[in-house]
């Protein structure tokens, strides 16, 4: 019993000491052009109109249908409103905060 003991804890320690390398990339290549391409897509002038058009859909139909919007219509409205704030974002904060060291 102790000699199957001792090469139990002699493998055990083998396996600790000695670890097989993981061989794995440190980028996934294959995935970072498509999403580059879906962060333009968002962040740039198709997305900005696309999302200042969904504000203004939004805005629109809450100011001119407030008392008929109920429960899931005013909770899909406001999914889309936030959306469309979280793609218009980065213009927002790449316009808003561009001080010079005039204004400073």
């Amino acid at each position: 019993m102790k000699k199957n003991n001792l090469l139990l804890l002699l493998a055990m320690t083998a396996i600790v000491v000695i670890p097989e390398p993981a061989l794995a990339s440190t980028t996934i290549s294959q995935f970072n052009t498509p999403f580059e391409n879906f962060v333009g897509l968002l962040t740039g002038p198709v997305g900005k109109f696309m999302s200042i058009g969904g504000m203004a859909g939004v805005g629109l139909l809450y100011v001119f249908q407030r008392e008929e919007i109920t429960g899931i219509m005013r909770t899909a409205l406001g999914v889309v409103f936030a959306i469309c704030f979280i793609a218009f974002s980065t213009t927002i904060v790449e316009n808003g905060w561009t001080f010079s060291g005039a204004v400073l």
